[in-house]
């Protein structure tokens, strides 16, 4: 690991001590994992991942009007982004900006049916919307459907456009996860498809949830933070149970590879964990378009797969506890300081992830896809609000 002291810089690591004006209430990636954005409670900033640079930034009244603060952004290009805007005494909006118009904030949203917004979900001209009990899907700004989704004050909600199956690669198949009002239960469902896979995936509360790309993996942690399990969106079974460690955390974030071999999460912990997925069997796994979804019982876990740590007694799994049959981390990388990272696989080089936190932190490793193990780091900026304007 590059060290990064108050001493000299090591080679290719550059650190930037200067504070940021305002601390970050948000930061999230853009679906592609190329850019990211940086919400503070008067405005927000745009970055791309490689080279590490600013591209868009706006605060003040155009972005927050007077009395009113920014919460949290998220990002959909480099240059169009949603963020959530709160006012004492008022519905929350969500506000559209649009970096390519001169004008920049294009449309406004703000509904009664989430006072509070705790999340939103961008994918095409698709936004999902978590509230406190409900959420709500739009398909270019018209409100679509609402969903009941019980107590969510963590804005949990993912959602993915995959292709429709025949249909060529201009058929997007929209699927979203929402928690359910049952502890521990995820429901997954299509755009203009009756019903939902009811997921039983934890015995507590869930924390966090994320779908691959296509739509077809559904990866899920509860408040304990050990287990991370993934199931298949198309029946509810589960495929594979991961194991973060064995003392308690708070999952912050899940992240699919772009091909949905590998699974990153990050978490309170200062190790952040890669994950090797299986080879899943799914060409046969998404249901005909415009059939309803059917919950199956959940399947027994497949055969671990290879160079991933796993009990050697997990041949006995289902007659011994979770932690001899769960697979352990593949790699590995140990940030500087336990906050709240996001987190992404780059585009082109699977093997190589992007982490920054809400304390300005910016780290780009990789890992070997062959031995794994402790992950290389390759940038680092403990500031990079500070280090991408220079």
């Amino acid at each position: 690991m590059v060290s990064t002291s108050s001493s000299a810089p090591a080679a290719g690591v550059v650190v930037a001590d200067a504070a940021a004006p305002d601390p970050l209430v948000h930061v999230a990636f853009n679906q592609q994992g190329t850019h990211f954005v940086a919400a503070t409670e008067t405005g927000f900033h745009v970055f791309s991942c490689e080279p590490l640079e600013r591209v868009m930034h706006r605060s003040g009244p155009t972005v927050a009007a007077p009395g009113g603060t920014v919460s949290s952004a998220e990002l959909l290009t480099r240059s169009q982004l949603a963020f959530v805007t709160r006012r004492e005494n008022e519905d929350d909006a969500i506000d559209f900006w649009n970096g390519m118009c001169k004008e920049g904030k294009v449309a406004s949203v703000t509904s009664s049916h989430h006072r509070t917004v705790r999340g939103i979900r961008l994918q095409g001209e698709y936004m999902l919307v978590a509230g406190e009990e409900k959420a709500r899907l739009y398909f270019g700004g018209s409100r679509e459907k609402d969903v009941t989704t019980g107590p969510n004050p963590l804005g949990l909600c993912a959602m993915a456009a995959g292709t429709t199956e025949g249909q060529g690669t201009g058929s997007s198949l929209v699927s979203y996860a929402l928690p359910r009002k049952l502890l521990g239960e995820v429901q997954v469902r299509r755009r203009r498809t009756p019903g939902s896979v009811d997921v039983r995936a934890h015995d507590s509360a869930v924390a966090c949830i994320a779908l691959s790309r296509d739509g077809r993996l559904l990866a899920t942690a509860g408040t304990r933070g050990t287990l991370v399990r993934v199931f298949s969106t198309a029946d509810g079974s589960k495929l594979q149970e991961l194991r973060r460690g064995t003392d308690g955390a708070t999952i912050h974030y899940i992240a699919f590879s772009p091909d949905s071999k590998w699974l990153a999460v990050t978490s309170d912990k200062t190790t952040v964990h890669v994950f090797r997925l299986a080879d899943f069997d799914l060409a046969s796994s998404s249901p005909e378009d415009g059939g309803d979804f059917v919950l199956l019982p959940a399947s027994p876990m497949q055969s671990p797969p290879a160079k991933q740590g796993s009990s050697s007694l997990s041949f006995l799994k289902g007659y011994l506890p979770t932690y001899f049959s769960s697979e352990w981390s593949f790699a590995h990388f140990r940030v500087r300081k336990a906050t709240k990272y996001s987190i992404a696989f780059d585009q082109q080089r699977p093997n190589t992830i992007t982490i920054v936190g809400v304390d300005r932190s910016f780290y780009r490793c990789e890992f070997d896809p062959v031995k794994g193990g402790a992950m290389h780091e390759l940038k680092y900026y403990r500031n990079f609000m500070d280090a991408a304007t220079k």
